[in-house]
């Protein structure tokens, strides 16, 4: 396994390893277009679902998406190892059924929330970190 993907896998706690190494695919220009789409679509869910549940961070929800869409709009900059890991976090974010339900309660992000961070760290970009406000 290539390096910076065995990092990200390493970084991630055990129990988010597989689920995330489940969504780890190949990313080129259409793709990155579609993700970016669907990411927009998510945060008209996610923004229906806080309205309907007040424990829901849209805030977090926001700086997580913008982070996503930031690093596939850069997306040819990187090789094709940081571009798996770029897919996999993103397409770890759109599914609100991973490791824990994304609208369940205000924890529901976090695990979403670790992935991206896993990946910033793993392709370098440490100073794209999110945190909760």
């Amino acid at each position: 396994m290539e390096k910076t993907l065995q990092k990200f896998y390493d970084l991630l706690p055990e129990s988010l390893r597989s689920v995330a190494a489940r969504h780890s695919q190949s990313l080129d220009s259409a793709t990155a277009d579609y993700l970016r789409d669907e990411l927009k679509a998510y945060r008209k869910q996610a923004a229906a679902e806080s309205l309907k549940n007040n424990c829901i961070d849209i805030e977090l929800v926001d700086r997580m998406i913008e982070t996503l869409k930031r690093l596939l709009s850069d997306f040819n900059r990187f090789n094709d190892a940081e571009k798996m890991v770029i897919s996999a976090a993103t397409r770890y974010f759109l599914d609100s059924e991973d490791a824990q339900l994304d609208f369940s309660d205000r924890f529901g992000f976090d695990d979403d929330l670790a992935v991206l961070n896993a990946a910033l760290l793993a392709i370098g970009k440490e100073d794209m970190i999110v945190v909760r406000a």
